[in-house]
């Protein structure tokens, strides 16, 4: 380990060759240096020169580099740490946590953890237990790094972190080791981090360069931020759509720590911010939680003081969302605090205020952070528990009051009952079984409506008296509130046309989500068996002479994908129909026997089983009533081959688009960037999806790019546009869907009077909010779903009625009165969102158009929308028009 004069001399030769300055305007200063001065330093544990061959912040480290610094730190201290992989990525990274404590506490580490499990359950562990677990237990610390993976700095302080822990030997780091099991992810998102670095390390050269927009500070699309599905998984923690999300929570549910740190970056022309949130406040936080993220907020700023360390807290980042990383651990009842660090995405970076902000900086504020938290976690180890536990037991106690004590799942589409009841488990809720039948008054949390019903055997059952509670009634409940005064703020302010404080979504109730049937009563006497995980499982089924047909469900769309790419010929009913005396729904898959494979029944076993779905025999195609199996009713289901549009001008969040057919559906898709999209051969594909996008910024969608795809649609082709697209698609220039993008009307500064001078600008946009619909029962589109529709909407782009001659408007918004479902939208959107569409199709010759205003495949949250788009890019171009034979094509 080098001297701290060495440190010193180092780090005056790096501010001399970048033309840096430390916050306090002297590079001699000892908060210059990295790590802090005052340690006892064991040379024994390697630094970063010695086990990379650079000095702590010198360059960004790689994903390989910090997988290799961490073993080395294990192979120098194995009695004080264990690394622990808990998973990959989508990429094959590995993504690791390393423990650090006593000697005494790694023997015992195993123990521990069951403990603190234990604690967390107050329903079977009992005060006098909790107490004597308390005694003997330390506190659980988890600091978690780089879930963005182009905010670097947050993996190097991780590193420093890791080391001052463990190559510090004065008493007071032994002594803060007893009291704490650390835990330190330092990566949580290695796909994003390779991008963000490989992109910098490819443009850096000798000299680092501080002007803002120099190469080496600029990404390639879709920057380093996401995941490689481009996923932002700090929006991830509930609905865990991503591989590292699902492995990063059940690690989180092994070890129920009372802290949990989450570390970002920020723009440039910020200092630091740390916890207490700023409002709006989810209401499900207790009072308890809040008092200590005020407390550790007031020790973290003492350090920040001491150094010199400018900062800002409550003012910034609320903590409303759930799917955030500081929020979701404190619903599980722990601790969760943000840290975010003005960015250099470099060495250095100039800031609009003539100063410089230095990698150096970046990591040291973070390092800072971490120290402060560690004193704080030691200094309350035992209080931290106790909290930890009185938390778990309100919730559980909650669970016996009010209004809210019970939630059921009906199993009317039993393969999505069966996905959230999977969801809440990996949330760490537990999901029981009714052993028994039973009547009571319920809340209808998709209609919004109140009844008395009989719950039937099999329903899933979730009892709100549990550990997890809060957590619980987040997701399920068909509203969070936000506090009304600051709603109207947020209104005023928006009158004033001044920048509003919303970070995100308003509503994610989990029922709306997956527009499944959940039920919500009080007190209710329940005979129930926790779940053991079981779906709705498999019957066999006798071999058919004429079709076997699968009733419409999610489960049976999957099927249908696997089919396909086995070659096996699929139709699909837009009608109901009915034999034997049993009634089928549209959307009902029919697998006709004539001319297929020998090994067709036992194929079609083998996936009934692998996807649960029911398969009925039939032998005759003489139906009762409704769609006949040769008539016009029952289309081919072609095979799509299905181009979707990516890089820039799209908005990264295409790549949600791509995990559906990727991960949900296992169906392939061909990705084309934007830039090439024009030398495409159109004709090579069935479905185009448009994504959301800025079109506008991409010279090459012109008038010309809009009549080429309405003739490549005219000769068959499936147009699916999303958002930015649809409101191309509707610009005047392209015209391929008739409908128009309403404009807001507003009043020029400076105007007399209202109306003297007026423009007309796109609406505020919608953070997220669910919205009353109708469904058009009549279109193979929305097969699948019933008359009504709670519609996720995000956005600004909203649509003119669609005139009878113009298309039709297979979903539309519901009228003013009972518009918003769940969630907050402004007064003037709700005005024009009111009737409007959220998914027009319309017919061109042969093809369809057909456009969403909104992404329903939007982090991969809305089951109940995205069965609208699989519709659409799955079923649209086996239901072209036919070529008439001797008409040429038009």
């Amino acid at each position: 380990m080098l001297c701290l004069t060495a440190f010193l001399w180092i780090f005056i030769a790096i501010g001399d060759a970048h033309g840096l300055q430390s916050e306090s305007g002297n590079v001699d200063d000892p908060e210059w240096l990295l790590p802090v001065s005052e340690l006892e330093i064991d040379s024994a544990i390697p630094d970063a020169e010695k086990a990379l061959g650079f000095d702590w912040a010198e360059d960004i480290s790689s994903c390989q580099q910090i997988e290799q610094y961490f073993k080395a730190l294990v192979d120098a201290a194995p009695t004080r740490t264990r690394l622990v992989q808990y998973g990959t990525s989508y990429e094959g990274r590995k993504l690791h946590y390393l423990i650090i404590s006593s000697p005494d506490n790694i023997s015992r580490i195993d123990q521990i953890q069951a403990d603190v499990k234990t604690l967390a359950d107050p329903r079977t562990c009992r005060e006098s237990q909790a107490d004597e677990i308390i005694k003997r237990i330390p506190a659980i610390l988890w600091m978690g790094y780089c879930v963005h993976g182009n905010e670097p700095s947050v993996s190097d302080a991780a590193m420093i972190t890791a080391w001052h822990l463990l190559a510090d030997k004065r008493q007071e780091t032994t002594e803060m080791l007893k009291n704490l099991v650390v835990i330190i992810d330092p990566l949580q998102n290695p796909d994003g981090r390779e991008r963000f670095v490989n992109a910098y390390r490819e443009k850096r050269g000798v000299f680092p360069q501080s002007y803002p927009i120099a190469n080496e500070h600029t990404e390639r699309w879709p920057l380093g931020r996401t995941n490689h599905y481009w996923f932002d998984m700090n929006r991830d923690w509930f609905r865990q759509s991503q591989k590292e999300s699902r492995a990063k929570i059940a690690a989180y549910l092994d070890w129920q720590p009372q802290i949990f740190t989450d570390s970002h970056e920020f723009q440039l022309d910020n200092t630091y911010y740390f916890s207490p949130p700023a409002d709006p406040k989810n209401p499900n936080i207790l009072p308890q939680q809040l008092e200590w993220m005020n407390k550790l907020g007031a020790h973290q700023g003492s350090w920040f003081d001491r150094h010199g360390f400018p900062y800002t807290t409550r003012e910034i980042f609320d903590a409303f969302y759930p799917g955030y990383g500081s929020e979701w651990p404190t619903m599980q009842g722990g601790i969760g605090i943000l840290w975010e660090q003005a960015s250099s995405r470099g060495l250095v970076i100039d800031r609009p205020d003539q100063t410089q902000l230095t990698y150096v900086q970046g990591v040291r504020h973070n390092y800072v952070s971490g120290l402060a938290t560690l004193e704080f976690a030691a200094k309350n180890s035992k209080e931290l528990l106790k909290g930890f536990y009185d938390t778990r037991r309100r919730a559980v106690e909650s669970g016996t009051e009010g209004t809210v004590q019970h939630y059921f799942m009906l199993k009317q589409n039993p393969q999505r009952a069966d996905q959230l009841a999977r969801l809440l488990v990996q949330n760490g809720i537990e999901v029981r079984r009714l052993d028994k039948s039973v009547r009571t008054d319920v809340f209808r949390i998709k209609d919004g409506t109140r009844e008395e019903v009989e719950i039937p055997v099999g329903s899933y059952h979730v009892a709100v008296a549990q550990g997890a509670s809060r957590l619980l009634r987040t997701l399920m409940d068909r509203n969070t509130p936000m506090d009304p005064d600051y709603l109207q703020l947020q209104i005023e302010k928006s009158l004033r046309k001044e920048k509003v404080d919303f970070k995100d979504v308003s509503s994610w109730s989990l029922p709306l989500s997956f527009d499944l049937d959940c039920l919500q009563t009080g007190a209710l006497e329940v005979s129930s068996t926790v779940w053991d995980g079981k779906g709705s499982g498999y019957v066999d089924f006798e071999k058919a002479s004429v079709a076997y047909a699968i009733p419409e469900s999610d489960g049976a769309i999957r099927m249908m994908s696997a089919m396909l790419q086995r070659e096996i010929r699929v139709h699909v009913t837009s009608e109901p129909f009915r034999i034997y005396d049993r009634d089928f729904p549209r959307g009902t898959l029919l697998v006709k026997t004539p001319g297929a494979a020998k090994s067709l029944h036992e194929d079609l076993k083998k996936l009934a089983a692998e996807f649960e779905v029911e398969v009925v025999p039939i032998n005759s195609g003489y139906v009762q009533k409704g769609a006949h199996f040769g008539g016009p009713e029952v289309a081919w289901v072609k095979p799509p081959r299905i181009l979707l549009v990516v890089d820039e001008p799209m908005d990264f969040t295409c790549g949600h688009t791509w995990h559906l057919f990727d991960e949900v559906l296992k169906y392939p898709t061909t990705r084309i960037r934007s830039s090439d999209f024009p030398r495409t051969k159109l004709s090579d594909f069935d479905t185009i999806i448009l994504p959301h996008g800025k079109y506008k910024e991409a010279p090459h969608f012109d008038k010309k790019m809009g009549e080429r795809l309405a003739g490549w649609v005219g000769e068959g082709g499936t147009l699916i546009t999303v958002g930015g697209g649809t409101d191309w698609a509707a610009s005047p220039e392209i015209k391929l869907i008739k409908n128009q993008i309403v404009k807001q009307k507003v009043t020029l500064p400076g105007a007399r009077k209202e109306g003297e001078q007026t423009t007309e600008v796109l609406p505020e946009d919608v953070l997220g909010a669910f919205f009353g619909s109708s469904v058009a029962m009549d279109h193979w589109i929305t097969v699948g779903y019933k008359p009504s529709l709670n519609v996720f909407y995000t956005g600004q782009v909203i649509l003119t009625p669609t005139g009878e001659t113009e298309g039709r408007s297979l979903v539309r918004f519901n009228k003013k009165e009972n518009l918003v479902a769940s969630g907050f939208c402004w007064p003037a959107s709700q005005e024009l969102l009111a009737e409007s569409p959220y998914l027009v199709v319309r017919n061109v010759e042969r093809g369809f158009v057909i456009a969403f205003v909104d992404d329903p495949n939007f982090r991969g949250m809305y089951p109940g929308l995205q069965r609208l788009f699989i519709n659409a890019a799955m079923f649209g171009p086996g239901q072209a028009m036919p070529l008439v034979p001797g008409k040429p094509s038009e």
